[in-house]
Protein backbone atom coordinates (compact mmCIF):
# COMPACT_ATOMS: atom_id res chain seq x y z
CA UNK A 1 0.00 0.00 0.00
CA UNK A 2 1.23 3.89 -0.71
CA UNK A 3 1.96 5.89 2.20
CA UNK A 4 0.98 9.18 1.06
CA UNK A 5 -1.34 11.77 3.21
CA UNK A 6 -4.73 11.22 2.54
CA UNK A 7 -6.85 14.08 1.88
CA UNK A 8 -10.51 14.38 3.05
CA UNK A 9 -13.59 15.89 0.56
CA UNK A 10 -13.36 20.13 0.53
CA UNK A 11 -10.10 20.78 -0.82
CA UNK A 12 -9.42 23.49 -2.55
CA UNK A 13 -9.74 22.43 -6.38
CA UNK A 14 -10.65 18.96 -6.20
CA UNK A 15 -13.54 17.60 -7.29
CA UNK A 16 -16.56 17.06 -5.20
CA UNK A 17 -16.04 13.90 -3.19
CA UNK A 18 -18.94 13.78 -1.29
CA UNK A 19 -21.29 10.91 -2.62
CA UNK A 20 -18.38 8.86 -3.18
CA UNK A 21 -17.52 9.52 0.55
CA UNK A 22 -20.91 8.55 1.65
CA UNK A 23 -20.63 5.67 -0.44
CA UNK A 24 -17.62 4.14 0.91
CA UNK A 25 -18.88 4.89 4.56
CA UNK A 26 -22.06 3.39 3.97
CA UNK A 27 -20.21 0.01 2.93
CA UNK A 28 -18.26 -0.17 6.20
CA UNK A 29 -21.45 1.00 8.02
CA UNK A 30 -22.91 -2.51 6.77
CA UNK A 31 -19.94 -4.75 7.45
CA UNK A 32 -19.72 -3.49 11.03
CA UNK A 33 -22.95 -4.35 11.59
CA UNK A 34 -22.73 -7.66 9.83
CA UNK A 35 -19.89 -8.43 12.27
CA UNK A 36 -21.97 -7.36 15.25
CA UNK A 37 -24.57 -10.29 14.33
CA UNK A 38 -21.99 -12.85 12.87
CA UNK A 39 -21.79 -14.90 16.66
CA UNK A 40 -26.10 -14.64 16.48
CA UNK A 41 -27.58 -18.05 15.98
CA UNK A 42 -27.83 -17.35 12.07
CA UNK A 43 -30.62 -20.61 12.18
CA UNK A 44 -33.15 -17.46 13.44
CA UNK A 45 -34.85 -16.60 10.07
CA UNK A 46 -34.86 -13.10 10.98
CA UNK A 47 -31.31 -12.69 11.56
CA UNK A 48 -30.85 -14.85 8.84
CA UNK A 49 -32.87 -12.30 6.78
CA UNK A 50 -31.18 -9.63 8.63
CA UNK A 51 -27.88 -10.39 7.04
CA UNK A 52 -28.90 -11.34 3.75
CA UNK A 53 -30.27 -8.13 3.44
CA UNK A 54 -26.77 -5.84 4.48
CA UNK A 55 -25.07 -8.79 2.47
CA UNK A 56 -27.18 -6.73 -0.50
CA UNK A 57 -26.63 -3.26 0.83
CA UNK A 58 -23.06 -3.36 1.25
CA UNK A 59 -22.65 -4.78 -2.33
CA UNK A 60 -24.84 -2.01 -3.46
CA UNK A 61 -22.56 0.74 -1.70
CA UNK A 62 -19.53 -1.13 -2.63
CA UNK A 63 -20.22 -1.01 -6.68
CA UNK A 64 -21.47 2.63 -5.85
CA UNK A 65 -18.13 3.77 -4.66
CA UNK A 66 -16.84 2.15 -8.04
CA UNK A 67 -18.80 3.87 -10.07
CA UNK A 68 -18.95 7.56 -8.22
CA UNK A 69 -15.29 7.36 -8.57
CA UNK A 70 -14.97 7.23 -12.05
CA UNK A 71 -17.92 10.07 -11.93
CA UNK A 72 -15.74 12.36 -10.19
CA UNK A 73 -13.17 11.72 -12.73
CA UNK A 74 -15.05 12.73 -15.16
CA UNK A 75 -16.29 9.66 -16.61
CA UNK A 76 -14.38 6.81 -18.22
CA UNK A 77 -12.80 8.38 -21.34
CA UNK A 78 -11.75 11.38 -19.95
CA UNK A 79 -9.81 9.49 -17.45
CA UNK A 80 -8.69 6.49 -19.68
CA UNK A 81 -7.11 9.76 -21.80
CA UNK A 82 -5.59 11.75 -18.98
CA UNK A 83 -7.84 14.09 -18.54
CA UNK A 84 -8.91 14.02 -15.07
CA UNK A 85 -6.76 16.06 -12.90
CA UNK A 86 -7.85 13.39 -9.83
CA UNK A 87 -6.75 10.20 -11.10
CA UNK A 88 -5.44 8.15 -14.02
CA UNK A 89 -2.79 10.23 -15.38
CA UNK A 90 -0.15 8.19 -12.95
CA UNK A 91 -1.65 4.53 -14.08
CA UNK A 92 -1.31 5.85 -16.95
CA UNK A 93 2.22 7.14 -17.08
CA UNK A 94 3.10 3.64 -15.32
CA UNK A 95 1.96 1.42 -17.24
CA UNK A 96 3.22 3.01 -20.40
CA UNK A 97 6.42 2.70 -18.90
CA UNK A 98 6.10 -0.62 -18.13
CA UNK A 99 4.56 -1.54 -21.88
CA UNK A 100 7.66 0.10 -23.68
CA UNK A 101 10.26 -1.55 -21.29
CA UNK A 102 8.54 -5.46 -22.56
CA UNK A 103 8.40 -3.91 -26.09
CA UNK A 104 11.82 -2.86 -25.86
CA UNK A 105 13.18 -6.25 -24.58
CA UNK A 106 11.09 -7.87 -27.23
CA UNK A 107 12.98 -6.09 -30.06
CA UNK A 108 16.56 -5.80 -28.32
CA UNK A 109 16.93 -7.92 -25.88
CA UNK A 110 17.25 -7.37 -22.16
CA UNK A 111 20.32 -6.50 -22.09
CA UNK A 112 19.92 -3.26 -24.31
CA UNK A 113 16.74 -2.46 -23.09
CA UNK A 114 18.19 -1.89 -19.54
CA UNK A 115 21.05 0.10 -20.91
CA UNK A 116 18.55 2.42 -22.25
CA UNK A 117 16.98 2.80 -19.31
CA UNK A 118 20.02 3.34 -17.21
CA UNK A 119 20.62 -0.33 -15.19
CA UNK A 120 24.15 -0.56 -16.89
CA UNK A 121 25.49 -3.81 -16.72
CA UNK A 122 23.92 -6.89 -15.79
CA UNK A 123 27.05 -8.87 -15.05
CA UNK A 124 26.43 -10.34 -11.44
CA UNK A 125 22.93 -9.25 -11.46
CA UNK A 126 19.79 -10.88 -10.74
CA UNK A 127 16.29 -11.00 -11.15
CA UNK A 128 15.15 -8.80 -8.22
CA UNK A 129 17.64 -6.31 -8.98
CA UNK A 130 16.16 -5.64 -12.56
CA UNK A 131 12.53 -5.83 -10.69
CA UNK A 132 13.91 -3.37 -8.08
CA UNK A 133 14.97 -0.98 -10.67
CA UNK A 134 11.71 -1.62 -13.16
CA UNK A 135 9.62 -0.42 -10.03
CA UNK A 136 11.95 3.12 -9.48
CA UNK A 137 11.13 3.37 -13.31
CA UNK A 138 8.10 2.90 -13.89
CA UNK A 139 6.64 4.80 -10.52
CA UNK A 140 5.80 8.23 -10.39
CA UNK A 141 8.10 10.38 -8.13
CA UNK A 142 5.21 12.50 -7.08
CA UNK A 143 3.73 11.75 -3.61
CA UNK A 144 0.17 12.74 -4.13
CA UNK A 145 -2.73 10.23 -4.12
CA UNK A 146 -2.94 9.45 -7.77
CA UNK A 147 0.62 8.86 -7.81
CA UNK A 148 0.65 6.94 -4.76
CA UNK A 149 -2.10 4.32 -6.69
CA UNK A 150 0.14 3.67 -9.42
CA UNK A 151 3.02 2.72 -7.79
CA UNK A 152 1.15 0.31 -5.12
CA UNK A 153 -0.32 -0.91 -8.01
CA UNK A 154 3.09 -1.24 -10.21
CA UNK A 155 4.50 -3.19 -7.20
CA UNK A 156 2.04 -5.94 -7.41
CA UNK A 157 2.29 -6.18 -10.71
CA UNK A 158 6.04 -6.49 -11.06
CA UNK A 159 6.07 -8.52 -7.42
CA UNK A 160 3.77 -11.31 -9.68
CA UNK A 161 6.00 -11.14 -13.01
CA UNK A 162 9.00 -11.81 -10.36
CA UNK A 163 7.61 -14.81 -9.46
CA UNK A 164 7.03 -16.43 -12.49
CA UNK A 165 10.41 -16.86 -13.00
CA UNK A 166 13.67 -17.62 -11.00
CA UNK A 167 17.09 -15.70 -10.21
CA UNK A 168 18.58 -15.83 -13.23
CA UNK A 169 17.48 -12.58 -15.52
CA UNK A 170 17.55 -14.63 -18.54
CA UNK A 171 14.36 -16.41 -17.95
CA UNK A 172 12.82 -12.66 -17.07
CA UNK A 173 14.34 -11.94 -21.06
CA UNK A 174 11.77 -15.10 -21.90
CA UNK A 175 9.18 -14.86 -19.50
CA UNK A 176 8.91 -10.84 -21.52
CA UNK A 177 9.31 -12.32 -24.92
CA UNK A 178 6.37 -14.67 -24.26
CA UNK A 179 4.47 -12.00 -23.32
CA UNK A 180 4.46 -10.02 -26.68
CA UNK A 181 4.24 -13.32 -28.68
CA UNK A 182 1.21 -14.57 -26.83
CA UNK A 183 -0.39 -10.91 -26.37
CA UNK A 184 -0.37 -11.64 -22.31
CA UNK A 185 0.41 -7.55 -22.33
CA UNK A 186 -3.26 -6.91 -22.44
CA UNK A 187 -3.87 -9.39 -19.44
CA UNK A 188 -0.86 -7.90 -17.62
CA UNK A 189 -2.66 -4.20 -18.40
CA UNK A 190 -6.32 -5.65 -16.86
CA UNK A 191 -4.37 -6.75 -13.87
CA UNK A 192 -2.14 -3.42 -13.29
CA UNK A 193 -5.63 -1.60 -14.06
CA UNK A 194 -7.19 -3.14 -11.76
CA UNK A 195 -4.75 -2.91 -8.78
CA UNK A 196 -4.71 0.77 -9.47
CA UNK A 197 -8.35 1.42 -9.05
CA UNK A 198 -8.83 -0.49 -5.76
CA UNK A 199 -5.09 1.37 -4.50
CA UNK A 200 -6.76 4.63 -5.31
CA UNK A 201 -9.84 4.33 -3.34
CA UNK A 202 -7.42 2.42 -0.33
CA UNK A 203 -5.59 5.55 -0.41
CA UNK A 204 -8.19 7.82 0.17
CA UNK A 205 -10.57 6.34 2.15
CA UNK A 206 -8.86 3.49 4.11
CA UNK A 207 -8.07 5.76 6.89
CA UNK A 208 -10.59 7.24 7.74
CA UNK A 209 -12.51 4.11 7.49
CA UNK A 210 -10.09 2.53 10.03
CA UNK A 211 -10.20 5.34 12.71
CA UNK A 212 -14.37 5.56 12.63
CA UNK A 213 -15.17 1.63 12.57
CA UNK A 214 -11.67 0.11 13.49
CA UNK A 215 -8.72 -1.70 11.52
CA UNK A 216 -11.07 -5.39 11.39
CA UNK A 217 -13.86 -3.51 9.36
CA UNK A 218 -11.96 -1.77 7.46
CA UNK A 219 -9.86 -4.60 6.30
CA UNK A 220 -13.43 -6.55 5.82
CA UNK A 221 -14.48 -3.52 3.84
CA UNK A 222 -11.42 -3.29 1.10
CA UNK A 223 -11.34 -6.80 0.88
CA UNK A 224 -14.88 -6.75 -0.38
CA UNK A 225 -13.89 -3.79 -2.55
CA UNK A 226 -10.95 -5.91 -3.91
CA UNK A 227 -13.04 -8.42 -4.73
CA UNK A 228 -15.47 -6.81 -6.62
CA UNK A 229 -13.14 -5.25 -8.70
CA UNK A 230 -11.00 -8.59 -9.30
CA UNK A 231 -14.50 -10.23 -10.35
CA UNK A 232 -14.89 -7.48 -13.44
CA UNK A 233 -11.54 -7.24 -14.47
CA UNK A 234 -11.57 -11.05 -14.63
CA UNK A 235 -14.76 -10.76 -16.81
CA UNK A 236 -13.02 -8.42 -19.07
CA UNK A 237 -9.83 -10.22 -19.15
CA UNK A 238 -11.61 -13.33 -20.00
CA UNK A 239 -13.97 -11.82 -22.85
CA UNK A 240 -11.71 -9.03 -24.35
CA UNK A 241 -10.60 -10.77 -28.30
CA UNK A 242 -7.01 -11.56 -28.40
CA UNK A 243 -5.59 -10.13 -30.91
CA UNK A 244 -1.99 -8.75 -32.46
CA UNK A 245 -1.10 -5.23 -31.27
CA UNK A 246 1.60 -3.41 -32.22
CA UNK A 247 2.61 -1.96 -29.10
CA UNK A 248 4.95 0.66 -30.75
CA UNK A 249 3.86 4.45 -30.85
CA UNK A 250 0.24 5.72 -30.87
CA UNK A 251 -1.05 1.95 -31.54
CA UNK A 252 0.34 0.52 -28.30
CA UNK A 253 -0.40 3.97 -26.43
CA UNK A 254 -4.29 3.35 -28.08
CA UNK A 255 -4.34 -0.02 -26.86
CA UNK A 256 -3.81 0.88 -23.06
CA UNK A 257 -6.09 3.73 -22.74
CA UNK A 258 -8.65 1.15 -24.37
CA UNK A 259 -8.33 -1.09 -21.96
CA UNK A 260 -8.33 1.06 -19.09
CA UNK A 261 -11.22 2.50 -20.36
CA UNK A 262 -12.87 -0.82 -20.86
CA UNK A 263 -12.52 -1.72 -17.32
CA UNK A 264 -13.81 1.67 -16.08
CA UNK A 265 -16.82 1.54 -18.35
CA UNK A 266 -17.67 -1.85 -16.17
CA UNK A 267 -17.91 0.30 -13.29
CA UNK A 268 -20.42 2.69 -14.93
CA UNK A 269 -23.43 1.88 -14.30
Amino acid sequence: MGTTQRIGSGVKNEPNWGNLTISVTSAAKAEEELESIEDINTQDIKVSRRINTLEKRKENHIKASINRLVRVGGGSRNISTGGSKSFGRAGLKSSSNLISFFNSVNTSGIKEALGQIGFGSIEGKKTQDVIDFLLSYCNCSSVGMDEAAANSAMYETLKAIENEVDSNIDSLEQLMQSYIDKDKLSSILCSFFGKYIYEYLWERFEERIRQTRGKDVSNSTFDSIKKEIQGRVEFLNTNRPLQNINWNGTEGSREIEQIFESILKIEEI
